[in-house]
């Protein structure tokens, strides 16, 4: 008898993960732009700012701890995430993919379309009287700490494989949003 209830309730259940698979979303793949990126964001991204070089040095730091060649900056990259950290401010939201759906690799592509790398990216938003009254060496350093404490982050940040970086910041009042993209040719 108990054998014939878990049999029916793992028939049960695969029909719920089939069910969940089906539908709109499930045959019709969503379209994401590649080809250009969130206009509102565009506008209000900060180009470099000097936390952006601060966070560089930082992770640099860390990477030549383990043996690991310092990224250099890419302009495509920092276009990117100079425009994600302003559409996650703008629109209020913190995600790897914007409410459009676009992530990472298709902002990357947005700015340069013929790129064929690999793209990861690291994201951080941290609020408070305390962060806001940082230096930005200070605060560089708090926010690669905090990436450094997450296996996936830190192996992002640490990845000999990852030669090429952009930094972008949005600052709203005592809320910082930063934003690295790595990628490897």
């Amino acid at each position: 008898m108990m054998r014939l209830a878990v049999r029916a309730l793992l028939v049960f259940s695969a029909g719920l993960l089939v069910a969940c698979a089906t539908g709109p979303s499930a045959d019709k793949p969503r379209e994401v732009n590649t080809r250009s990126l969130p206009q509102g964001a565009s506008a209000a991204t900060q180009a470099d700012s000097p936390l952006a070089a601060e966070v560089l040095k930082a992770v640099n730091t860390s990477r030549a701890t383990r043996g690991t060649a310092p990224l250099s900056t890419d302009a495509a990259l920092q276009r990117a995430a100079a425009v994600h950290a302003a559409d996650m401010q703008l629109r209020n939201f913190y995600g790897h993919h914007n409410p459009d759906g676009q992530g990472p690799r298709e902002r990357v592509l947005a700015v340069s379309p013929d790129f064929k790398g690999s793209v990861a990216e690291n994201i951080q938003v941290v609020e408070g009287a305390s962060y806001a009254a940082m230096s930005d060496a200070q605060l560089a350093a708090e926010l690669v700490g905090k990436w450094a404490a997450s296996p996936q982050h830190r192996r992002n940040m640490q990845s000999p494989d990852f030669t090429r970086s952009g930094i972008g910041i949005a600052r709203s009042g005592q809320k910082i949003i930063a934003v690295q993209v790595f990628s490897a040719p």
